[in-house]
Parts: C-alpha cells; sequence; structure tokens
C-alpha cells in the first residue's frame, strides 16, 4: 500500500534525507554539500514531503516557497526499485494538491533532461534550453495549475 504524507517530524525528515543520500550522492555523485542546504529543516520556508510503500520510506520531494506565490518543487527522487511503477505520478500529484490547498497555483522545476518526459506527462512544459548543473544537462519546466 502506497501512501503519502508532508513531512513534520525529525524522523521522517532524516529519512526522506536518507533516500536522497542514497539517490543523489551515492547514485548520481552530486557532492553532498551542494544536496544537503539550508532549506533541509523543518522550519525552513519549505514543504517536504514522503512516500511510503507498505510503511517504508521510498520517495521524497522538496516544495521551496521562497518566491511569492511559487513553489519550485526540488529534490524529488525514489529509491531505484520504486522508480516506472507510478509511484512518483502520484506524489508529484499529492504535493500539488496540497499546495493548491495553501493558495499556491504556479509550480516550476529544473529537471534533468532525461527524465523531462516524465514531467511532460505530469503537465508541466519545457521553458528553456539545456543548462547544466553538476555537469548534467537540465531543462526549466512549469505548471499553472487554473482551478
Amino acid at each position: 500500500m502506497i501512501n503519502f504524507r508532508i513531512i513534520k517530524t525529525d524522523e521522517d525528515l532524516e529519512n526522506a534525507l536518507r533516500i536522497r543520500r542514497e539517490v543523489f550522492v551515492e547514485e548520481h555523485n552530486v557532492p553532498e554539500s551542494i544536496e544537503l542546504d539550508e532549506f533541509d529543516t523543518l522550519d525552513s520556508n519549505c514543504l517536504h514531503f514522503l512516500a511510503l510503500y507498505n510503511n517504508k520510506p521510498i520517495g521524497t520531494l522538496r516544495a521551496n516557497l521562497t518566491i511569492k506565490d511559487t513553489v519550485k518543487i526540488q529534490r524529488f527522487c525514489f529509491l531505484p526499485e520504486y522508480r516506472k511503477s507510478g509511484f512518483g505520478k502520484l506524489l508529484l500529484d499529492f504535493a500539488e494538491k496540497e499546495l493548491l490547498t495553501k493558495g499556491y497555483k504556479y509550480f516550476f522545476l529544473e529537471a534533468k533532461f532525461s527524465v523531462h518526459p516524465f514531467y511532460e506527462k505530469c503537465g508541466y512544459k519545457k521553458v528553456s534550453d539545456i543548462f547544466y548543473e553538476v555537469n548534467v544537462p537540465h531543462v526549466k519546466m512549469e505548471k499553472l495549475i487554473k482551478c
């Protein structure tokens, strides 16, 4: 059984950070000094989300709310064995619905170019040329949700 929640406890936050370390630092060789930052706390201007499968933490997403009326989706990842399961779209949908209830309608992200088709299937549009972050090609994508 898959479920999702907004992270409100130190334990859930540590589970999310563990997943991110495994995916971004260990698997994708992103330096930990870049991966973890000042927004990785419960009292930052971000909402953190956790995906659980049979109560096991398997995925996470961070919604940075530092820009007025705007959500920057960041640090979105799943453990390898849970990718291509449909869970990513479900977590993104859950986060967007939660953020819509808080008045946010404009969402953007910087997607690795190799996974931008996933975001297109989720309603995001590519709005930039390719640029490089940590030597990896990315594109900026955005989505405006009209209620």
